[in-house]
């Protein structure tokens, strides 16, 4: 017998645990062959990146080196995308500047483990999210003010880098007070510190536009260090690295207290949430493109992972990498087999080759920064923003403002605030459609979307365009309660489809059963249709149930429309080309059935056919006797036979 291709049960548990061992299926060496080149493609953007974003972050270049090995190889472990790189971020290097800050002087040893710990704090948030599964949480947050947000993050982390450029020094504060700073010591430029700032620049830009093939980024920094050892930059006023220590430090626990804990949390979750909402878009495009899934839950954890290993090894919050994500792409990387690679590459360079780095500018590593942040400054998404729809450009330039206004923290929560103050917003506005029947045909439409759809005199059929809950309850009852009164017809009946409520909360149902007592104040019945399991279920328990009356719940609108006929005798046309479309509906089944039947049973079918065309006679005879509708509302019932 051959082999079992079923994985064991031991193997299933392991995958689950680390999606990597499931992506190591069927691993040869063609796809070890994309993974080392991969490998070699992140590792030439991630040294002079992880030296400048650690920098960003208040600490020694060499911090990226301590840290980012861990972190890449637990995010490969327990992340569940394939081409994700989580190593050095941007945004979160200085959403860690910026929360630290506040308790400690930058380049202290307190700096140094308040920024540890709050790399700690943040992998503890993440992995707890994950294992608690709110992933999902995404959703809730707007991607227009996120935009903005990123977008002012960015140029936060551009002007931090001016100075740099410019060998200007002193330049503190937010956002306007460093603008500020800049503009009115300009004369204090160093010349020389310009040229090699703007020269790295240029030459960054360049190579991009040249092939993306070439590490623009590491190209530059081994060109800045050897015209800066030639022409001995330091001794003419250029601001170099200096003296990086080579080695490794162990894995420890920060000693920091409680107290000090309980300030970093907020900017823990900050930096949680901003490195999971840049992370799960990626994540989610590669996936799409190479036919596997990710799973929010899973990235969660792997991102809790990455932050935890740069903590314990006195490094800053970890968060993902667009520019080495996507470069690890195009090298047709397939597995994390390239973050592993990446990680053992960083751990040769902090052992043994950190001294080629003591003459680096500090300039150029600024303008490796404000190159690898100008995707950031999205002007596009911003253009389209404007174009497409205003509310969601105000929310974006709200958060942008928010954050170069009152700095990253009170920024993130501004936009934070906003998508959520959105979200409730949206929900709460009664979007209410009345349904009304198709002619010719018994599906039902919302009238606004379908202009022929007919509707029952007295019978008002509406669904909620969302889910019914206590944000919008009070606004359904409300909008329901008003499209009633100024009904041309008096209606009779109320007909709720709740379709769209998968979990109905107390609040929904007391509105219901505020709802049927108002109705019955005027002489309306409420009827509900399509009610799911959970929803029936607080209805029973809640008492709603038996106000309503089960005999006015319906598995489905059309047996409410149908219960509706059966207890009012029918006068309007509308109703009685209802019942004549539907005899036209049973005359074409019957038809299309009589060309399988034979003998007796072909009998009775043309027997059925006489009579159905006898009844249909009949109808288009009291049609000609009630009110004509209008020749639009005709549909195709007129002329059918």
């Amino acid at each position: 017998m051959g082999e079992d291709p079923r994985p064991s049960a031991g193997a299933s548990w392991l995958a689950r645990v680390s999606p990597f061992l499931a992506s190591l299926r069927g691993y040869d060496r063609s796809r070890l062959k994309k993974d080392l080149v991969g490998a070699l493609t992140v590792t030439a953007l991630h040294i002079p990146e992880g030296m400048a974003y650690a920098q960003l972050a208040g600490l020694p270049p060499q911090a990226a080196l301590y840290s980012t090995p861990a972190a890449l190889a637990l995010y490969a472990l327990f992340g569940s995308s394939r081409q994700l790189i989580i190593a050095v971020s941007a945004s979160v290097s200085v959403l860690s500047a910026a929360t630290v800050g506040a308790m400690a002087q930058q380049g202290s040893p307190r700096f140094v483990a308040l920024t540890a710990a709050l790399a700690l704090m943040a992998g503890a948030v993440a992995a707890l999210a994950g294992v608690l599964k709110l992933g999902r949480v995404a959703q809730f947050f707007s991607a227009s003010v996120l935009s903005g947000f990123v977008f002012g993050l960015a140029l936060i982390i551009a002007i931090k880098q001016v100075p740099k450029l410019l060998g200007i020094e002193g330049a503190k504060g937010g956002f306007f007070e460093r603008l500020g700073f800049i503009l009115s010591h300009l004369g204090q430029t160093h010349a020389l510190t310009l040229a090699v700032g703007a020269a790295s620049i240029a030459a960054l830009l360049l190579l991009a536009r040249v092939s993306r093939r070439i590490p623009a980024a590491l190209a530059v920094l081994v060109v800045g260090i050897a015209v800066s050892s030639w022409l001995h930059l330091d001794a003419k006023g250029v601001a170099i690295v200096g003296h990086i220590p080579a080695g490794l430090v162990p894995p420890q626990v920060p000693d920091v207290g409680f107290g000090d804990l309980m300030k970093l949390l907020p900017g823990a979750c900050g930096i949680a949430l901003v490195a999971f909402a840049e992370a799960i878009g990626p994540a989610r495009m590669f996936a799409a493109k190479h036919g596997y899934e990710v799973d929010p839950n899973r990235e969660l954890v792997g991102l809790g992972a990455a932050n935890l290993g740069g903590g314990l090894f006195r490094g800053f919050g970890m968060g993902c990498s667009l520019s080495k994500s996507a470069a690890n792409d195009q090298a047709g990387s397939t597995t994390q087999v390239s973050s592993l690679v990446t990680a053992g590459l960083t751990l040769l360079v902090a052992l043994f080759l950190t001294g080629l780095f003591r003459a680096l500018p500090e300039a150029t590593l600024g303008a490796i920064v404000v190159v690898a942040i100008l995707g950031m400054m999205d002007v596009k998404e911003m253009v389209r923003l404007a174009r497409m729809r205003r509310a969601d450009f105000v929310g974006a330039a709200v958060a942008l403002v928010g954050v170069l206004a009152f700095d990253v923290l009170p920024g993130l929560l501004i936009a934070v605030g906003l998508s959520l103050f959105l979200t409730v917003y949206r929900a709460s506005r009664p979007r209410l459609s009345e349904l009304g029947r198709v002619p010719g045909t018994l599906d039902l439409a919302a009238t606004h979307r379908e202009s022929s759809a007919i509707t029952l005199p007295g019978l008002h059929v509406f669904r909620p365009e969302e889910g019914l809950f206590f944000a919008n309850a009070t606004s359904l009852r409300d909008e329901v309660l008003s499209r009633v009164r100024d009904a041309k017809v008096p209606v009779r009946e109320v007909l709720l489809d709740l379709e769209l409520t998968d979990d109905l909360d107390v609040p929904g149902a007391d509105m219901l059963a505020g709802l049927h007592e108002d109705l019955s104040n005027r002489g309306i019945t409420l009827s509900l249709a399509r009610v799911h399991a959970p929803a029936q279920r607080l209805l029973e328990r809640t008492g709603v149930l038996a106000k309503v009356g089960r005999e006015h719940v319906h598995p489905h609108v059309r047996a409410g429309v149908e219960a509706w006929m059966v207890r009012h005798e029918s006068q309007a046309w509308q109703e009685w080309r209802l019942i004549q479309d539907g005899l036209y509906l049973v005359r074409s089944r019957v038809d299309e059935a009589g060309a399988a039947l034979h003998g007796e049973e072909r009998y009775r079918q043309e027997e059925l056919l006489v009579r159905l065309d006898d009844a249909d006679t009949r109808m288009q005879e009291l049609l000609r006797h009630l009110p004509h509708p209008p020749a639009d509302d005709e549909g195709p019932s007129g002329s059918r036979h």
